[in-house]
């Protein structure tokens, strides 16, 4: 009975340990997107925005997979308590990094499609905020596969960063609408508007999954309000 019951356990947490795997797999996967994306907006590669797309099937395929192993693990094991937080998770978490996934795509063609060079403070605050999304990733990621809740709250926290700085780059794109009234240098800027709230959107994004990582670890969701830039508080 009881190497039945060693057995039970040892299935049970190689489960987990499954779907921690498929997590962390997909979210490597999708920070080499952001640095890619990094290089796209530096130097306009066409050859690095095929890359970004060839990646993001692969993506889909994780979350597909997350799912299933979920799934599978919920219906087959029953897990109570932290094992059911970490599989309830690990849903959300695979379902924002395939949103990051989304946008990093999207930001990179409209990178491609504008017919007019950024000016050089708005290229380099852009690429500002996608380091910023870069570094939150991998520090979110790191509290999820340390279980560190207080780094989770730093991630959550750090957003209000991202969102200031994408303040900041907004301000200088209007700015540059008003000032230089370029047919093709406002349809530009009208572009990189929504350009840089998809990045910003994507910061959002990293929180959601900083927020799973402390509900997973502790047990209770973050009671007090997410710290927001000017734009939304």
């Amino acid at each position: 009975m009881k190497e039945y019951s060693d057995h039970i356990v040892s299935s049970f947490d190689e489960d987990i340990s499954s779907i921690r795997r498929s997590i962390i797999k997909m979210a490597t996967l999708c920070e080499e997107q952001y640095k890619l994306l990094y290089h796209i907006v530096d130097t306009g590669s066409a050859s690095t925005v095929e890359d970004i797309l060839k990646n993001e099937p692969i993506l889909d395929q994780c979350d597909e997979k997350i799912r299933d192993q979920v799934i599978t693990f919920i219906t087959l094991r029953s897990p109570m308590a932290v094992d059911l937080r970490e599989g309830l998770a690990a849903l959300k978490i695979s379902t924002d990094l395939e949103r990051l996934g989304d946008y990093c795509k999207n930001v990179s063609l409209r990178i491609q499609a504008l017919e007019v060079i950024p000016a050089a403070n708005i290229k380099s605050e852009i690429l500002r905020m996608i380091v910023m999304v870069q570094g939150q990733l991998k520090k979110v990621i790191d509290a999820y596969v340390s279980k560190n809740k207080d780094k989770s709250i730093e991630v959550r926290n750090d957003d209000a960063l991202i969102d200031k700085l994408y303040q900041s780059v907004y301000e200088q794109i209007i700015e540059e609408i008003r000032h230089k009234p370029n047919k093709l240098k406002t349809l530009m800027n009208t572009k990189l508007l929504f350009t840089i709230k998809t990045i910003e959107r994507a910061g959002d994004h990293i929180t959601n999954i900083a927020e799973e990582v402390y509900y997973a670890t502790v047990g209770e969701t973050i009671k007090t309000p997410r710290p927001k830039g000017e734009f939304e508080q």
